[in-house]
């Protein structure tokens, strides 16, 4: 499996949903085609993990890849 880099941190504010379309698309670009699905099926389960926990007042993101830099947490703003 190709080894997937950190997430970018974020220069402004993100929502969950933001996070989570800059997951989906760091899948695109580092993810081997033989696990490009289990990695944005990942990204869209964290997603909604992270709606969910937003809404609790733990306002974070989740790295969802496996490797250097994986259960990093990225600050979320908003909710959605």
């Amino acid at each position: 499996m190709m080894a997937a880099g950190m997430l970018p941190r974020a220069a402004e504010a993100k929502s969950c949903s933001q996070q989570g379309e800059e997951c989906r698309a760091l899948a695109r670009s580092k993810v081997s085609a033989q696990y490009f699905d289990r990695y944005v099926n990942r990204c869209f389960a964290e997603t909604n993990a992270c709606i969910a926990r937003c809404k609790t007042g733990v306002k974070v993101f989740v790295d969802v890849f496996d490797g250097s830099g994986s259960a990093q947490q990225y600050p979320i703003d908003e909710c959605r």
